[in-house]
């Protein structure tokens, strides 16, 4: 799968808060839900802070695509389970990111959260 540059990622990460839109079966958007991204180098990853049953997590799994509106852009993106090596990079990013909210980065890393991290690529 092709990734992105890291002037990208840096790009699509920097805000605070994105948007992610996923797709249903005909190829139709959900409606946009607002969560936190982050990056490392040339990847990108979100994760559910409700867990697996999020519905838009749901959506990421059952289709694999959709999109990431960032800055006023938006990009149409496929999502991949990260892999448990992944998962301590994804922690430590959202930790450095959003080290001024560390009561809600603490439930970020718990179980469930973690359980529902995606690495995002471009479609």
């Amino acid at each position: 799968m092709t990734g992105w540059s890291e002037e990208q990622v840096a790009a699509i990460a920097n805000p605070q808060e994105v948007q992610v839109a996923t797709r249903r079966a005909d190829g139709s958007l959900r409606r946009p839900t607002i969560i936190w991204i982050v990056g490392d180098g040339d990847r990108l990853f979100i994760r559910s802070t409700n867990g697996r049953p999020a519905a838009w997590f749901k959506g990421a799994i059952a289709t694999g695509t959709g999109q990431i509106i960032s800055g006023g852009s938006a990009y149409e993106v496929k999502f991949v389970e990260a892999g448990d090596a992944d998962l301590p990079l994804v922690d430590s990013a959202y930790r450095k990111k959003y080290r001024q909210y560390p009561s809600i980065v603490d439930h970020l890393v718990e179980s469930g959260p973690r359980s529902a991290t995606l690495e995002v690529f471009p479609a």
